[in-house]
């Protein structure tokens, strides 16, 4: 879809991206980020993470020379899953170690932006600092501690687009200040949906649109559709529930 390496089109992708992401370390130095490789980072409350990654698509994907910008922050016992997370902390984290993630694009409200290297370094160079200033640095300004994240990550959304999670990550923080009954509560509220998402697709299916004479096995059902059209397909992993099941006894919430 991409394919923007012909011969004529040949760039320097790896010097461009140096080029933007000095240029936007620039920008960030004087808020505290420090930067390892193509990750920016800081810590804020002294063991929170928030980052900033550049990352190159893959030619073989059909992305070569685009470049989209991950957002994250990490709590560590949010991703480690223990209320007593190691003490020790690294030099820095990935954004891969983030449970509250997002991208450039998507934190604007648009869809995630791929910057085409082709094009000017100084605009893309601009756009990325925009929006930086604009949206990605208010929010890592006020989700800034453990406390400020419980009471304001859910006016930030557009930051967190896998926050199905929020109670049970809730749980982790509550659970590591200290406060075990509050942790329980929370805990058994994210078990309880779990729950009711597995029954409701075992029960109702979920949707799925297929061209005609396409075919989809899924959880022992093999379907070609007969014409355009949506198929429902029945059934749902376990695992996420026999996840929670063995995590509750970990954390001696049960």
């Amino acid at each position: 879809m991409f394919g923007l390496f012909k011969k004529k089109n040949k760039v320097n992708t790896t010097q461009i991206v140096d080029e933007i992401e000095s240029a936007v370390y620039a920008y960030l130095k004087p808020y505290g980020f420090k930067k390892y490789g193509r990750t920016l980072h800081r810590f804020v409350s002294e063991d929170i993470s928030q980052v900033i990654h550049f990352q190159s698509g893959m030619p073989i994907d059909g992305m070569g020379g685009l470049l989209c910008i991950n957002l994250g922050i990490r709590v560590p016992e949010c991703f480690e899953r223990t209320f007593h997370p190691k003490a020790e902390k690294k030099k820095y984290y990935h954004e891969y170690e983030c449970t509250i993630r997002s991208r450039l694009g998507i934190v604007s409200g648009k869809n995630e932006t791929w910057y085409d290297l082709r094009k000017r370094t100084d605009k893309i160079i601009k756009s990325i600092i925009d929006e930086i200033g604009q949206y990605v640095l208010p929010s890592y300004e006020v989700l800034n501690s453990r406390d400020a994240i419980l009471n304001h990550r859910r006016e930030y959304p557009l930051l967190d687009y896998m926050n199905s999670l929020i109670l049970l990550e809730e749980c982790m923080i509550y659970g590591h200040l200290g406060d075990i009954e509050k942790a329980k509560e929370l805990f058994e509220l994210h078990y309880e949906s779990a729950v009711a998402e597995y029954n409701d697709l075992m029960v109702n299916g979920h949707k799925q649109y297929l061209k005609k004479g396409q075919r989809v096995v899924f959880m022992e059902q093999d379907i070609t559709a007969e014409k355009d059209g949506y198929v429902t397909l029945y059934g749902a992993s376990h695992g996420h529930i026999d996840y929670l099941d063995k995590l509750a006894v970990e954390l001696g919430l049960r």
